[in-house]
């Protein structure tokens, strides 16, 4: 039997509700998002990505990676 990773499983809030726990106004949630560093799955937020904003270690979260196009 060998160990399998879990797929990631995002924990999806309304932008209202992050706003609330980073205490930041809900446009600053859609300027991440332009900025690429929040993923919208259709107009929710995941909180895992934004762990250390809401705990305080960082002010802002980095940008995501992008993915390469296939050549």
């Amino acid at each position: 039997m060998s160990a399998t990773a879990a797929p990631y499983r995002p924990i999806l809030m309304s932008p209202s509700d992050i706003a609330h726990l980073i205490k930041r106004p809900k446009g600053t949630v859609f300027r991440w998002v332009n900025e690429g560093r929040l993923t919208s799955y259709d107009g929710k937020y995941d909180y895992l990505e934004l762990r250390d904003v809401i705990s305080g270690t960082v002010k802002v979260p980095p940008k995501l990676p992008t993915l390469a196009a296939a050549s």
